[in-house]
């Protein structure tokens, strides 16, 4: 891949219903990137939208990961995930705050924050399915999280050629954790 992120490929011989769970976490996890990308420009640029792009972001996103999750793990886990999603987008948000505003010690807290939930959520998620690697979550949640403040650093600095390289490069990870969240669905529900 030109981004240097391996996308996994598609297993071959898989039913139906296996590739709806592959289309529709990569989905889940595209419209993520998507909508924190269009929220971060709405916020620096404080756009007209940014009430209807914060509401879409803040429940519209958790709320897919939950109808995607609860399908294979029943209410209280993808309530759990749910969670963990919107916690993410908050701290993200205060993160944005922080960073506009140039107060170096909020940009900090939130960074750690960021990562510490990220950490927990690799830990959660290995915890719900065993083909899942804490390892592996925990490295896919610091990349984006790694890029997600990249890209809100190009945006601040109005470097677009730069946000644009770097939104590509998430689109390409958020591919590789709807396959890798998929893929350990699938391998639970065939094991």
């Amino acid at each position: 891949m030109p981004n240097g992120i391996v996308i996994e490929p598609i297993p071959q011989n898989i039913t139906f219903e296996q590739m709806n769970a592959i289309l529709t976490f990569r989905t889940v996890w595209l419209d993520m990137a998507m909508w924190m990308r269009n929220f971060t420009k709405s916020f620096v640029d404080d756009h007209p939208n940014l009430e209807a792009v914060t509401n879409r972001l803040y429940a519209g996103v958790p709320l897919r990961f939950y109808n995607a999750l609860v399908v294979f793990y029943g209410n209280d886990i993808a309530e759990a995930y749910l969670n963990r999603i919107s916690n993410i987008i908050v701290v993200f948000w205060r993160l944005m705050e922080a960073m506009k505003s140039g107060d170096q010690e909020g940009v900090q807290k939130a960074t750690q924050e960021l990562y510490e939930t990220a950490s927990q959520g690799a830990d959660f998620l290995a915890s719900v399915n065993d083909y899942w690697e804490a390892d592996r979550w925990r490295d896919l949640y610091t990349q984006f999280i790694s890029q997600g403040i990249q890209m809100i650093l190009s945006i601040l600095q109005g470097n677009y050629e730069n946000e644009i390289r770097i939104y590509d490069q998430i689109q390409d990870l958020t591919v590789t954790m709807g396959n890798y969240m998929a893929n350990g669905i699938i391998a639970r529900v065939l094991n």
